[in-house]
């Protein structure tokens, strides 16, 4: 997936701050429903914000979307955008073109299943004290998942 994700990374804009784990519960919201602040800065840097859609894209869940990495049955009722609308409210607000979407979506199931691979590496080697490896199985599941999603989506670009 590296090699691949690296032959296809699209033409770079403007760098811009990258939040770097852009996400719902990552935000306070406002009584109307607005963002009132960002929190959970410490994987920010300077690059590509398109980054940061495609990793909303994997957590965020619409109303009729398949399932997300994150589950949050908030943004599954009424109102919420899919995804498809959130990511065309982005452009339209944003004035930036999206249609590489699939390429930062697919890095971000590749970052995401690495981050991962590396909770799960962590604890099937002690650092959570002695526990059955099989305790673990889920992250297993999580980082396979994750790589499968990161794939299918890269073997739909050209």
């Amino acid at each position: 997936m590296h090699d691949e994700l690296l032959k296809r990374i699209p033409e770079q804009g403007p760098a811009t701050i990258v939040h770097g784990d852009y996400r719902l519960d990552n935000c306070m919201i406002d009584a109307q429903g607005n963002i009132a602040a960002v929190l959970d800065w410490e994987l920010c840097t300077l690059g590509d914000p398109m980054a940061d859609l495609g990793l909303l894209m994997v957590y965020w869940t619409g109303p009729d979307d398949d399932a997300g990495a994150n589950n949050f049955a908030t943004t599954t009722a009424p109102g919420f955008l899919n995804r498809q609308q959130l990511a065309e409210r982005y452009a339209q607000v944003s004035g930036r073109d999206i249609s590489h979407l699939d390429f930062y979506v697919s890095f971000a199931y590749w970052k995401l299943a690495c981050i991962i691979e590396g909770v799960y590496a962590r604890y099937i080697s002690g650092a959570m004290g002695e526990h059955d490896p099989q305790a673990f199985d889920a992250f297993k599941t999580q980082v396979e998942t994750a790589a499968e999603k990161a794939e299918q989506l890269l073997s739909r670009l050209h």
